[in-house]
């Protein structure tokens, strides 16, 4: 019988311990910041992983007088070529517009292109 009633207090306890933490720290706001700054955490990386790409493209246009038809005529002249995916694991479009120009887009957190949340670096 103590034993129970140890375990009913220790359960008791806990549930305080609980509630009191997620009334004073833990309310759906402050989680909401914390998914609006992951998702702005991957906006971020998707920005650098193609500003690296556009410098490597840049760089081989200084080489060859012309940008890669595609990212795998990229990836056969690179050895270690850089991510050609966005944060969100999704290829990133390449657009050859002429020569000299390009555009690379990241589908966004929707994965869906052509929408606002698309990611678009043009050169």
């Amino acid at each position: 019988m103590k034993i129970r009633g140890l375990l009913i207090v220790v359960v008791l306890a806990l549930v305080i311990v609980y509630a009191v933490y997620f009334t004073k720290t833990g309310d759906k706001s402050n989680i909401r910041g914390m998914v609006d700054q992951y998702a702005e955490a991957k906006a971020d990386l998707t920005k650098v992983n193609l500003a690296t790409l556009e410098k490597i493209i840049v760089e081989q246009n200084a080489a060859e007088g012309r940008v890669p038809g595609d990212i795998q005529e990229l990836q056969r002249i690179r050895p270690m070529p850089p991510s050609t995916q966005d944060a969100w694991g999704r290829e990133i479009r390449y657009e050859r517009l002429s020569d000299s120009s390009f555009r690379l887009t990241s589908a966004g957190a929707d994965g869906q292109f052509g929408t606002g949340d698309d990611i678009v670096k043009e050169n």
